[in-house]
Order: C-alpha cells, then sequence, then structure tokens
C-alpha cells in the first residue's frame, strides 16, 4: 500500500520561503575553495610596547568579519603576549587588537587555501588614550557563520534563559528533535557529538544526558562538521569514506582573561515546573576552573492506545488504555580544572580533571485498563512507581603537544579515563481492581562503567610538501549493571528473590588501530594514501539468564585520494575506500549451553569525488559499511519498568549491510546556502526495533518491544534544504536583527521486506510507503538597546518506520527579554506553543494491532526566568592596564 500524505501549509510556505530566498540574493564567493577536508586556518602572533619590546600579556584579540565588523570570534594573548586563533573558517577578516592604555591596531587578512597559517609576527603597540566606551564590544552580533562544509552558531550568552543545550540544539540549521530527543539532521539519523573536539563519551555521559543537564549559557558555540574535530576519529572516518555523517561540536563557555564570571538562572513555567542552573569560569592562567550545575523539576503526562486484532478468526478485539502521570527531580554538578605547563615554546602539556555528580528521582503512577470488544473492563491495573538513583563520575584528560622549528613538524599524545558509579532503588506496587489482587517489587540497582584511551600522532614533513603521519591508538569500556528484584503477591508473607526479573550485566569492549599515511600537500597536484589496521572486540555476560556474547571485527582500510586544481577557482578531489571486514559473534544462551555463531567477510569498498569552484561544490558519494549489533540489542534480559509494555534484546541478530548512493550540489550565497541532492540507500539485514502483542490469558494482553533483521529496506530520496541567516546591526539605538531560516523539502519511496525472520515487524501499510514531506524553521530577534523581542516557528514532517510513523509535529515560542543593572540582570518571559502544538507523537501498525501513544508536554505554556551575571577581571600588575578589570571580554 503506498501513502501520498497531501501538501501541508508547511509544505507550501517552506517551499515559498525556498525559492524566494534563492532568487532574492545576488551570488558573490566569500570564500575561495580548498584542498583540505576542513576549510579552516589559524592566525597566530606576539604582542609587544613599542616603547620598550615588553610583552603586553591579556591583550584582547577579536577576529571581525571584513563585511560587517561583526565579531567572529577571538583571544586573549598570555602572559608572553603570544596569541593564536584557530580554527578560522576561511574567509576575508580585520584583527583587532587593543588594551587599556594603547592604541587600537587593526590588520586585514585573507585566510584561504593558498594562505591558510597567518603568522602576524610581532606587533607593536603605541600608548594612547582609550576609553572604555571604544572597546565595550556589543553583545549583538552575527550568531550565523555558514559555509560548504560547516555550520557555526554562537549564541549570546542570554540568547535562551532557564535553557539547556538540547533546546538551544534546536536553533541550528537542519537539525531536527523529535519528542524522544532522537536527533536528526537533514532527515539523517546519523549524528555524533563531542565536547570542545573530544568525543561526548569522553566526559563520561552520552549526548541525550550531558545536553539534558548542560545549562544553554555554558555554550559558547556549536559547530556542525563533515569531518570530526577529533583527530583519532578524523582518521577513521577517512578510511572508511563515511560521507552521510554530520558532527556536532559543543565549545563550552570559558573566559580568556585573570579572573571570573558566574551566571544564576532560577525559572518556572505554568505546567509546574521548576529549573535553576549556574556556571562559574575562574581563570588563574596557567589553571582555569568551571563549575556548572542544573536541576530541574517537572511533570508530565502520556497516553497510550491500543487495539489488539486476534490472530484466531472470530475472535474478540480487545482495548487498553493507559494513561501515566509523573513528576520527577533531576539535579547535575560538574567540576573541572585546567592546567597548561608551557615547557617552551613550541611544547605543552595540558591536562583536566573533571568530577561530577548527579542525583535524580521520579513518582509516577499509572493507570490501565485492558476491555474487549465492546469495551467492558476485563482488568484495571493502578501502579505506582517510586525510583530513585545518584552517581557520580570522574574524569581525567591530558594532551602532550610538541612543535619543531620545521613547519608542519608535530607530535601529539593524549590519554582520557573516565569511571562511573551509581545506585539506586525502585519500588512498584499494582493493584488489579477487578481481581482485588495486589503485588509488590521491590529493585536494588547499581551500575558503573569504565573507558580509557590513548593515541599517539607523528607528522613529518619532507621536501617538496611531501609528508609522512604514524599514528596509534587504544580504547577500551567496560562495566555493569545490577539490579536484583524481590516481588510478593498479596498472599505472600515476605519479598521473595524474582531472578527472572533480575539482571546482572557485565561488559568489556576493546579496540585497538594503527595507521600510517603519506601524501603531498599540492593545490595543484596533491595526494594522500592513508592505510589502518584496526582490531574491535565486545564481550558481554548476563549472570541470571546465563547469557554469553562475543562479537569480533579485525579490518583493513585504505584510502587513496588525490586533488587536483585544472585553473583558478577550480579544485577537484577524487578518493577511494577499498577495505575488508573479518567478523565473527557468538552468542552462548541460557543453561543449556546452545551456541549461536555467526561469521562474515566483508568487503566494504568506497569511492568519493568532489569538485569546487568558487562557493559551488558538486560531490558524489558511494560507499558499504556494516554496522554490528550493539551489546544491549543482543542481551535478551527482561526489562519490567512497565509491565504491560516489556523490552527485551534479541541474541539472534546478525549485522547490517549498507549500500549508500549519494549525489549533492551546493551552493553559498553569503549567509545563504541551498543544497540539492539525490540519495539511494539498499540495506540488508538491518537491524529494527520490534513491537509485538502476546495474548497471555483471558484478561491480560502485554506489548514486547525487541529487535529483528529484516531482509531488506531500499530508500530513494530527492531533497531540497536552504539554509539562511540575515544580520542588521542597527548602530543608533546599539541593537541588531536577527533572523535565521532553515528548511526543505524531500520526495522519498521506502520498500521494506521483512523476509521469515521479520515480517510480522512490517506493517502491510508501511511496507512500501512514499510521498512528499519538508521541514522549516524560522527565528528572528530584534534587540534595540536593552530590550529584545524573538519568535520562532518549527514544523517537522512524518517520518516511516516499517511498523510505524512519528508524527508530524509543529511548534512555536514568542520570548521577550529586558538587561537590567548593566546587563547583570536578564529577565525573560516566554510563550511556548504560541500556536497551539500536536500532542500525538507516534503511531503502530501490524496486522496484529494498532497503537497510538502521545506526550501532554507539547501544549501551550508560560515560562519566567531571571538570570544574574557576574564578572570580575583582576589587575595584571605593573604591565598591565589600572582599570583591566572594568573591560569586559569578547
Amino acid at each position: 500500500m503506498n501513502i501520498k500524505p497531501n501538501g501541508s501549509i508547511a509544505t507550501i510556505f517552506g517551499s515559498v520561503c525556498l525559492l524566494g530566498c534563492m532568487l532574492a540574493n545576488e551570488v558573490k564567493a566569500q570564500q575561495p575553495p580548498s584542498n583540505k577536508d576542513t576549510e579552516t586556518g589559524t592566525v597566530k602572533g606576539k604582542v609587544l610596547q613599542a616603547s620598550n619590546k615588553e610583552p603586553i600579556p591579556f591583550a584582547t584579540i577579536a577576529l571581525l568579519n571584513e563585511d560587517d565588523s561583526t565579531v567572529v570570534t577571538g583571544a586573549a594573548a598570555d602572559e608572553r603576549g603570544a596569541f593564536i586563533i584557530k580554527p578560522v573558517v576561511y574567509g576575508n577578516y580585520i584583527v583587532r587588537i587593543g588594551t587599556m592604555g594603547f592604541a587600537p591596531y587593526f590588520l586585514n587578512v585573507k585566510v584561504n587555501a593558498e594562505r591558510s597559517l597567518w603568522e602576524l609576527g610581532t606587533i607593536l603597540m603605541e600608548t594612547g588614550s582609550r576609553t572604555l566606551k571604544e572597546v565595550t564590544v556589543v553583545s549583538q552580533k552575527k550568531m550565523f557563520t555558514m559555509n560548504k562544509d560547516s555550520i557555526i552558531f554562537t549564541p549570546d550568552e542570554n540568547f535562551l534563559p532557564g535553557g539547556t543545550g538540547m533546546e538551544l540544539l534546536e536553533y541550528v540549521p537542519g537539525i531536527t528533535i523529535d519528542a524522544n530527543n532522537n536527533i536528526t539532521m537533514e532527515g539523517k539519523d546519523r549524528v555524533k557529538f563531542y565536547v570542545d573536539d573530544r568525543p561526548i563519551a569522553l566526559t563520561g555521559m552520552d549526548y541525550n544526558s550531558y545536553l539534558n543537564n548542560l545549562p544553554s549559557f555554558m555554550i559558547e558555540r556549536i559547530e556542525v562538521l563533515k569531518v570530526p574535530p577529533d583527530p583519532v576519529e578524523a582518521e577513521q572516518a577517512l578510511v572508511e569514506g563515511r560521507t552521510n555523517i554530520r558532527y556536532i561540536n559543543i565549545i563550552t563557555r570559558k573566559i580568556q582573561f585573570r579572573g571570573y564570571s558566574a551566571a544564576f538562572t532560577a525559572g518556572m513555567d505554568s505546567r509546574k515546573n521548576l529549573n535553576a542552573k549556574m556556571r562559574y569560569n575562574l581563570n588563574l592562567a596557567p589553571f582555569q576552573v568551571t563549575y556548572f550545575n542544573n536541576g530541574v523539576y517537572n511533570s508530565d503526562s502520556t497516553y497510550l492506545s491500543r487495539s489488539y486484532f486476534p490472530k484466531v478468526p472470530g475472535g474478540d478485539t480487545s482495548f487498553l488504555e493507559q494513561k501515566n502521570f509523573r513528576t520527577s527531580y533531576n539535579y547535575n554538578h560538574n567540576l573541572n580544572g585546567r592546567y597548561e605547563l608551557k615547557i617552551t615554546e613550541k611544547e605543552k602539556l595540558q591536562g583536566s580533571v573533571t568530577l561530577g555528580w548527579t542525583g535524580d528521582g521520579s513518582n509516577s503512577s499509572n493507570n490501565s485498563t485492558n476491555s474487549d470488544f465492546a469495551h467492558k473492563p476485563t482488568m484495571q491495573k493502578n501502579q505506582n512507581n517510586v525510583n530513585r538513583s545518584n552517581g557520580y563520575r570522574a574524569v581525567t584528560d591530558w594532551n602532550y603537544i610538541k612543535e619543531y622549528e620545521l613547519r608542519d613538524k608535530k607530535l601529539e599524545a593524549g590519554f582520557n579515563f573516565t569511571k562511573n558509579n551509581g545506585n539506586g532503588y525502585g519500588n512498584n506496587d499494582y493493584f488489579y481492581l477487578l481481581s482485588s489482587d495486589t503485588s509488590l517489587q521491590r529493585n536494588k540497582r547499581r551500575n558503573g562503567s569504565f573507558s580509557m584511551r590513548g593515541n599517539f600522532h607523528f607528522r613529518q614533513p619532507l621536501s617538496d610538501g611531501k609528508y609522512y603521519d604514524l599514528s596509534a591508538s587504544i580504547d577500551m569500556s567496560g562495566g555493569g549493571n545490577r539490579n536484583l528484584a524481590t516481588r510478593k503477591n498479596v498472599n505472600d508473607i515476605e519479598l521473595l528473590p524474582a531472578p527472572q526479573l533480575s539482571t546482572d550485566y557485565t561488559k568489556f569492549d576493546q579496540n585497538y588501530a594503527v595507521s600510517a599515511a603519506v601524501g603531498k600537500r599540492s593545490r595543484k597536484l596533491g595526494y594522500n594514501i592513508t592505510t589502518r589496521l584496526g582490531y574491535s572486540g565486545s564481550n558481554s555476560e548476563e549472570e541470571y539468564a546465563g547469557n554469553r556474547f562475543n562479537n569480533e571485527t579485525y579490518e583493513v582500510r585504505s584510502s587513496l585520494g588525490v586533488n587536483y586544481s585544472p585553473w583558478k577557482d577550480h579544485m577537484a578531489n577524487l578518493r577511494f575506500n577499498p577495505g575488508i571486514q573479518l567478523f565473527d559473534q557468538m552468542a552462548l544462551l541460557d543453561s543449556l549451553r546452545s551456541r549461536v555463531p555467526f561469521k562474515y567477510t566483508n568487503f566494504s569498498p568506497g569511492i568519493n569525488f568532489q569538485y569546487d569552484y568558487k562557493q559551488q561544490q558538486l560531490t558524489f558519494n558511494f560507499n558499504r559499511n556494516m554496522d554490528r549489533p550493539t551489546p544491549d540489542q543482543l542481551n535478551p534480559f527482561v526489562n519490567t519498568s512497565d509491565s504491560f509494555n516489556i523490552r527485551t534484546g534479541n541474541p539472534n541478530l546478525r549485522p547490517s549491510f549498507t549500500k549508500d548512493y549519494r549525489m549533492e550540489y551546493t551552493v553559498q550565497i553569503k549567509s545563504h546556502q541551498i543544497k540539492a541532492g539525490l540519495e539511494q540507500q539498499d540495506a540488508g539485514d538491518i537491524i529494527s526495533r520490534y513491537t509485538k502483542v502476546e495474548h497471555i490469558n483471558d484478561t491480560t494482553i502485554i506489548n514486547t518491544s525487541t529487535f529483528v533483521n529484516l531482509a531488506s529496506r531500499k530508500d530513494r530520496s530527492f531533497y531540497l534544504t536552504l539554509n539562511s541567516h540575515f544580520f542588521r546591526a542597527i548602530q543608533n539605538n546599539k541593537g541588531a536583527i536577527n533572523m535565521n531560516v532553515s528548511g526543505g523539502i524531500r520526495y522519498y519511496n521506502t520498500l521494506t521486506d521483512g523476509g521469515e525472520e521479520g515480517k510480522d515487524a512490517v506493517s502491510d501499510k508501511f511496507a512500501h510507503v512514499e510521498g512528499w514531506t519538508s521541514n522549516l524553521t524560522v527565528w528572528a530577534a530584534y534587540r534595540i538597546r536593552v530590550f529584545s523581542i524573538s519568535v520562532n516557528g518549527r514544523y517537522n514532517g512524518p517520518r516511516y518506520y516499517a511498523q510505524g510513523k512519528q508524527e508530524a509535529r509543529f511548534n512555536s515560542g514568542l520570548r521577550g527579554q529586558v538587561n537590567l543593572f548593566k546587563r547583570k540582570m536578564n529577565v525573560a518571559f516566554t510563550v511556548e506553543n504560541l500556536f497551539g502544538s500536536t500532542v500525538k507523537n507516534f503511531y503502530e501498525l501490524t496486522k496484529d494491532y494498532e497503537q497510538f501513544s502521545n506526550n501532554r508536554k507539547n501544549v501551550r505554556y508560560l515560562s519566567l526566568n531571571i538570570t544574574y551575571n557576574i564578572r570580575k577581571f583582576t589587575k595584571l600588575g605593573n604591565k598591565g592596564p589600572k582599570d583591566f578589570e572594568k573591560e569586559e571580554p569578547l
């Protein structure tokens, strides 16, 4: 059955916006093409006093956009007057250097492929009068910087008072977040997260936990990249040839001057939700301390409705109506200390230690009613749950960097160790109204994990632009999750152990890789050859069920690339990615110790072609990769947190194999980006979540959610997207206008075959879906002096799965802010979901049942948040300006 959704108002409006913006803007190249994977460079230099050649410590260096003089990024000189700014997106800039007591110094730079490193040398500053008014940077600035290979979002500190990192992420062009915090970008769910250029896992948290516990004012900027910012994973991405992944790098806020800054936020909304957040940054160079916390109390309600179609012809249909109400609290503390030891001018050791503590709890009530075909109740169950947990995490991260007199010669080594530990309990009380029976369940939980990573990288330049690289990395992680359950029914005297509801789960993962690369850097004709040898192993065991799992993969990956520039402003890049993977999976199940082995050999070729002309880019990509099932998907322990909706794993899962074909055209027109593309994906043995209904007895029917391998899935799609940012400073009123429009339309055609094993996991209705979908995000802000007002609207079209679909969602908001007491206090009033919102979140359909669920947190509500900021910068002694503490950081 084909599904062809009707065009919505948002689809039509999105199309008009796309066409209008394409016709309204003149085409003008702002940045030249590049022969590198990331179009960024570096600006560095040293600031001295002209009179005595003494260093000027902590001078302010700002990088301004040449078009509108807005601040793009900045840095502060160290004690010796030296500074470095990186990464700097290719473009034309004005370097402004200034500090109290000295006349400002200006210099134009053009960072591009021909000159990505700007060494400004020694800059001599003349003494002269300079008022505070001249050095104060107005907080209004251009918040988005876009080019063909990156999007950089630099929000104001008070951009989203009371918000979290997850909420701030919704303002990044191309990103959509559903009600369950699943993140997609440009319609793809392959998104990886980083914090300060390192994988987010090295913080000891996953992206969902980290972003929901990170106050929005802790984020200095968000970078969306095509290449991982972490060098270890950048090399892996190069040899794998994956081009359909987007990398989101969260840069946390730090201060560049000696001193401290702090911010406190407290807020509430009409849904009886409360939040309190704080951050504190201290710079005692070479020591830096950062602390932030996040406290949230909220309430929420969800609804689930299911119709069960009996397998026996003529049998009666049954219905389940379930209402859940939940109140919860969460508090998270994070303390980080950084230290940088400069051994020499070209050699340094950077280290950090992070301590975190988290606590949360929830009280929830669940009312479930099973009824027959006439909606007459057959069983009613009231369920009260109490859950509490707390834990800590400790992270240490060290990096050694040594540069040499020979340019580009570099030695880097890093080490990271993370340890987590937590414990808690859960109390579940059930009362069955129609049977006059009760049961009581108690769970004691304890979990812990660790991870360790070491990496080494050495780069040696040779003559005529040639070079070679050597690198190695090692990753280890492990942990355990113990849940001891006891249970009794109404006639039982005491709580008895319940092994079938308990888990004692441990796992250990290890990854080793070594690689070597040789190449030649040349814009006219350059090349790179990289080879990587890798081993990945994963072991897990569940004590109560007696299950063991072992996955091992050996692989050889290569990348052969060449770049060629036939004419000025033209650049062609061609890369091949041949590779082979040897995969061995063994599952040892239950007390019978039955074995379920799988062995695979996978040839994984890939090819990538990219042609750049000024600000236009055309790409063709193909790759074939294997994705292994995770231990959590394999391990068949039972999760009974909701006794009517049970979750379990499947030890018989096989790896999935995917072929990706993609052609894309991108054009950058100043602050506007247009993309058009064709995609095709052919997947075999695709791993998919599968929910089935089981008839337990005459009164009880439950859901069981697990994973299965579908036989195949074929996706065909065409898409057109637009990211556009408009900025205009209003100098007379000390304000600005910021506006961002991000939208797209997509035609899709998806055909899914479940095969014999997964035939029930694919609904006839969703086995073949095709049609048009769209997304549109509009955000606009106007600030005049201390007042600002902003409005936003988001529409996300439906997404389809083998068994159901994520419903379309629309939400909107209006926010007014005022800065008081010389911008120390910010008061923000917000109306969320101004025009209402869709609350039906998910829909499932199989031949056995039909089910939909929704979440009431999307209804209209009002919120009030108050933020107080403190800044204090210490004096620099005799060599520094006396009133330095009055200067605000960039």
